[in-house]
């Protein structure tokens, strides 16, 4: 496909329905509307990547303060029309046969691309018409794999989810609907395609589909490729070269895998993302990540991330018994700090936090959840939320609470401790 996105809208316009053209055009239309509605988010994009480090720098905000909803959304929207930076393929990747798409296919990505916004927002109509061709591309099978790869090749993207009425299309983004048509297609063209995307992308949101799909289409396989993935996209956002994007979703994909490699890479992440990462390590299965939260924990020089540590280690205390048993040790020998006995009682039986969106925000008719609380973070754009223990608590588990509560009074710590641990014994049902 000849020329600059602008010529080929220029086309476009003329009436020329080629593929390239439709995709400008949509992408253009789509272009002028977000930055009308997000100019904020499109200076960010626009900005240098110095320029973003230092602004970063000067806005940093490692103190957990709370946002509402709302603000919180508004933190983490990305503009309709993303094309973001790129990242060369590496030398493993093996050279794949490249079949050309046929005509057929490319008029139906063509289809896809091309939302005509011009009378307002997406309407049933046109959503059903939408799906319909995402439907009959899925079809194609195999035949199908070129047209998307030469899509996906063009590193830009539609988000959805900033365009009025984008909800119809039941897809998060352009890209995420052709990622889900390959992972329905299935056969080795497609997961080579979706291989070579997960290593040339550096869109969280979508780097965790692809190490999604791919973990279940071959459990382990490409782990050690996603792995390699995140830190290298990690590293570009601690550059500053991907403003306004949340990586919250590749902290995820770490804290999903749940081995030994994970808490490893997650470790050494505490220092940039202090909330993520720790979060992550104490939501690892099997206790993977209580070692790294116990060296973090007992370090004296930690600061916050030590409070935030000996805070997450409580809130699995009763369902990793390596951490309850390093609290207690650390009690017994007075080993925490007065100031950090009113975090722990918060991990016990205050707010429990937990990486990604609430439970409720899939659906934004639903009434808002009991005790929810939704925190930014500007220093690396942390977004996470919290719910009181008691909102999902068990029986057995406000029991397990208790016990534990009374385990640390008997370690007879210091007043501080008392009091606070007392509050929190007194919060459970």
């Amino acid at each position: 496909m000849q020329g600059s996105i602008s010529s080929r809208l220029l086309l476009a316009v003329l009436g020329l329905a080629l593929l390239g053209f439709g995709i400008a055009f949509g992408l253009k239309a789509l272009r002028s509307r977000s930055a009308a509605a997000n100019p904020a988010a499109q200076s960010a994009q626009e900005q240098s990547p110095e320029a973003s480090a230092n602004a970063a720098n000067a806005g940093e905000d490692s103190e957990l303060r709370e946002v509402s909803p709302a603000q919180l959304a508004k933190a983490t929207q990305l503009p309709a029309v993303i094309q973001p930076a790129g990242r060369p393929a590496p030398n493993s990747i093996p050279p794949v046969a490249r079949v050309q798409p046929t005509a057929y296919t490319r008029q139906l990505v063509a289809g896809l691309t091309n939302l005509d916004l011009s009378h307002g927002p997406i309407t049933k109509e046109q959503a059903d018409q939408w799906k319909q061709g995402l439907q009959a591309l899925t079809q194609q099978g195999a035949a199908g794999v070129p047209a998307i790869r030469e899509f996906l090749e063009q590193n830009q993207e539609l988000n959805f989810a900033a365009i009025n009425g984008g909800q119809l299309l039941e897809q998060p983004s352009l890209r995420a609907a052709l990622i889900n048509a390959l992972q329905q297609i299935g056969g080795p063209e497609a997961t080579g395609v979706m291989l070579q995307t997960l290593q040339t992308t550096t869109l969280p949101s979508e780097i965790a589909l692809l190490a999604k799909t791919l973990e279940q289409q071959a459990p382990g396989q490409y782990r050690t490729e996603t792995v390699n993935t995140i830190n290298e996209v990690l590293a570009m956002a601690e550059k500053g070269q991907l403003p306004g994007f949340d990586v919250g979703p590749l902290f995820q994909v770490l804290q999903n895998y749940g081995d030994a490699a994970s808490a490893a890479a997650l470790e050494q992440l505490q220092a940039q993302w202090k909330y993520y990462a720790t979060m992550s390590l104490a939501g690892l299965p099997d206790s993977q990540g209580v070692p790294a939260l116990l060296r973090e924990a007992q370090d004296p020089a930690g600061g916050g991330k030590r409070d935030f540590a000996f805070e997450m280690l409580a809130q699995v205390a009763t369902q990793y018994p390596d951490a309850g048993a390093a609290l207690l040790e650390a009690a017994r020998l007075n080993q925490i700090p007065d100031s950090t006995w009113r975090k722990i009682a918060t991990g016990l039986t205050g707010d429990q936090y937990q990486l990604g969106t609430p439970p409720s925000a899939a659906d934004p008719n639903a009434p808002p959840l009991p005790g929810l609380k939704t925190f930014h973070i500007a220093s690396g754009n942390q977004n996470f939320y919290s719910l009181p223990f008691s909102a999902s608590a068990s029986p057995d588990d406000i029991a397990k609470r208790r016990a534990f509560i009374d385990q640390l009074l008997a370690a007879n710590p210091s007043p501080a401790a008392v009091q606070a641990l007392q509050s929190a014994r007194s919060q459970l049902p």
